[in-house]
């Protein structure tokens, strides 16, 4: 009897690791599978920018000082994309901004393995040829963020882009902002804007 009896433990133990070893074995799969999810392919987000435009733009006079004092100027735009498919780029020029023959420059990037973009801005007015840290984020259906954490007078803040797209017809393509929260994204505040009219492909 007590040999019968150390067989019945024996074959339950058995059959208990059996059953442990097929959940771990399972989980184990289930995450394989989590961390080998397809990436969407993101690479013609902005595609839509490709062309000439006309730019309608507004800009806050005293960003982050509880003003709420607009300025606006018009901008022309070019986008192209970049060789091999590494992104495309984007020339603002102007008049109207702070001095006469600003040019302002986007680079993005995309990375096709975690279906990011990072957008990087240069111009000669500020940027003394240092494009800083990329804004970083992607589209969801017509709506693409970016964001970048930095430090702005002083001030530790997170920098971000809004890409909105509008639906073919739309005489405003596109608009765009930028914003910044000083509380961790808590709350925003628009420092600029702009609308896109397409002027030529």
């Amino acid at each position: 009897m007590w040999t019968n009896f150390r067989l019945l433990s024996l074959l339950a133990a058995a059959i208990a690791i059996a059953s442990s070893g097929g959940r771990c074995l399972a989980g184990t799969a289930n995450v394989r599978g989590a961390q080998t999810a397809p990436v969407r392919d993101g690479s013609h987000d902005f595609d839509f920018l490709y062309g000439t435009w006309l730019m309608h733009n507004w800009r806050q006079t005293k960003p982050l000082s509880g003003s709420q004092v607009w300025g606006k100027f018009d901008a022309t735009d070019k986008c192209e994309p970049l060789p091999g498919g590494l992104g495309n780029e984007d020339v603002m020029r102007t008049d109207q901004f702070f001095k006469k023959g600003f040019v302002g420059l986007t680079i993005r990037l995309y990375d096709p393995a975690t279906g990011l973009w990072r957008l990087y801005w240069v111009d000669n007015m500020n940027s003394h040829g240092d494009a800083g840290q990329p804004n970083i984020g992607k589209f969801s259906g017509n709506i693409g963020i970016f964001d970048e954490k930095l430090t702005y007078h002083g001030k530790a803040v997170i920098d971000r882009y809004t890409w909105t797209k509008f639906g073919k017809g739309a005489k405003v393509t596109a608009h765009f902002e930028e914003s910044m929260s000083q509380d961790g994204g808590k709350t925003w505040e628009v420092i600029f804007k702009n609308d896109l009219i397409r002027t030529g492909k």
